[in-house]
């Protein structure tokens, strides 16, 4: 663009505009110097408005936080339950190759009745026949005779067992800590149904043990010890996994979940009434 002159009979012959600088520049005809007229300004944030902001991001910290801390702690928890089932499942299969049929592996049924003051009469020794099989192909540690772990609740808050006292044939502690047990057998055939076939020995607990409170479906998850080897609980074989209602029994509820924890790797039963 070319100006002949200004009002005082100046020439310019050019103007330049910045992109950059956000200024024009006049070249005067005949001179060696640039008049500039800059409209750039500093921007700044007042003290008022950096505050403002971190009181922003401080409230979406404190809504946002525990969820991904809940979540981290979730999924956690599921790759150890995945680890203890695979070392669990492993540990059967090679005890299968070297004992045989596990009704060959010296069961005895566990729930024998009730004394005279109305106690019930247990028989352990099948299930610490099975878990001493069990230990030879897993690297584990026992657990000290009569030691305790927290108390065990539903998955919906009621209080499901007092603190478990544990004996040390019946109980033993994973490499990473996880602690495994086997509940009561209730035939000697193992002819428990699970999913449409008569193959269920006895159930089996996985357990994360913590001196607080537990729940299960969270911290204890249920299981079965079949001829086929674990199988996880689930709510298709009608046992129950609801975290917002009180159904069915305390120690029963949340027995349900681990199928659902195992297979989708998720444990969506905390946080959705209809994760079904």
């Amino acid at each position: 663009m070319t100006w002949n002159s200004d009002m005082k009979g100046n020439n310019f012959t050019d103007t330049d505009f910045s992109r950059f600088t956000s200024h024009f520049s006049l070249k005067k005809a005949g001179t060696t110097h640039v008049a500039h007229w800059n409209n750039s300004r500093k921007i700044a944030f007042t003290l008022a408005e950096v505050l403002i902001t971190l009181g922003i991001i401080g409230v979406v910290a404190a809504l946002t936080l525990p969820s991904l801390i809940q979540n981290y702690h979730e999924k956690q928890r599921i790759t150890q339950l995945k680890k203890a089932y695979s070392v669990m499942q492993n540990a059967f299969l090679m005890a299968q190759e070297e004992y045989g049929d596990v009704t060959d592996w010296g069961l005895t049924v566990t729930y024998q009745g009730k004394d005279d003051d109305g106690n019930n009469i247990l028989d352990d020794s099948g299930t610490e026949n099975v878990m001493n099989i069990l230990m030879k192909y897993v690297e584990k540690s026992k657990i000290p005779q009569n030691s305790y772990i927290g108390y065990v609740e539903s998955i919906d808050g009621r209080q499901a067992f007092w603190p478990w006292k544990v004996s040390a044939d019946k109980y033993f502690y994973l490499k990473d800590g996880t602690m495994v047990t086997m509940g009561w057998i209730n035939s000697l055939d193992c002819n428990g149904l699970y999913d449409g076939k008569r193959i269920v020995c006895s159930d089996f607990w996985v357990v994360f043990p913590k001196k607080s409170k537990m729940k299960i479906g969270v911290d204890v998850f249920n299981f079965f010890f079949t001829k086929e080897g674990f199988k996880p609980n689930s709510t298709t074989i009608g046992y129950n996994c609801n975290a917002f209602e009180a159904v069915g029994s305390a120690d029963s509820n949340g027995r349900g979940c681990t199928a659902h924890a195992l297979y989708n790797g998720n444990m969506d039963y905390l946080h959705k009434k209809d994760w079904q």
